[in-house]
């Protein structure tokens, strides 16, 4: 099943086929990421944002990310994954962690996020795809 990516430098889009949610430790982080396995979720497909280096890749305007990242922001500035960004982007800043799991179909977008919330995850945000 693999390891999960930790601080993969790439664009981290909102939520498009993904749950997303703020954990606020590495037990916790650890306990998530074992549910899921053991569920029987391939873990390696999830990314991990952790602390400040987190915040930088996840990038809430942007700006490291040239002028497509820019408008991709300034689109979803007109959406709540402004105000999710702007709470994980907190999160990270904080120390915490941010995960996403990507989803496929309404079965996982319903039951992973159970897991999630049982390790102490909060502030989901769930896919509308």
């Amino acid at each position: 099943m693999g390891q999960p990516h930790r601080n993969e430098k790439r664009f981290y889009r909102y939520p498009l086929h993904r749950i997303v949610a703020v954990v606020d430790d590495a037990p916790n982080l650890g306990l998530a990421l074992a549910d899921l396995g053991a569920a029987g979720y391939d873990v390696s497909k999830v990314n991990v944002l952790s602390g400040p280096q987190g915040a930088r890749l996840l990038d809430p305007t942007g700006v490291r990310h040239g002028l497509r990242g820019q408008f991709l922001r300034w689109r979803q500035g007109y959406g709540y994954e402004t105000d999710a960004l702007g709470v994980h982007a907190d999160a990270l800043d904080n120390g915490r962690h941010v995960i996403y799991v990507p989803v496929n179909g309404d079965g996982e977008r319903q039951g992973w996020p159970n897991s999630l919330g049982a390790a102490g995850g909060h502030n989901l945000l769930t896919s509308r795809r």
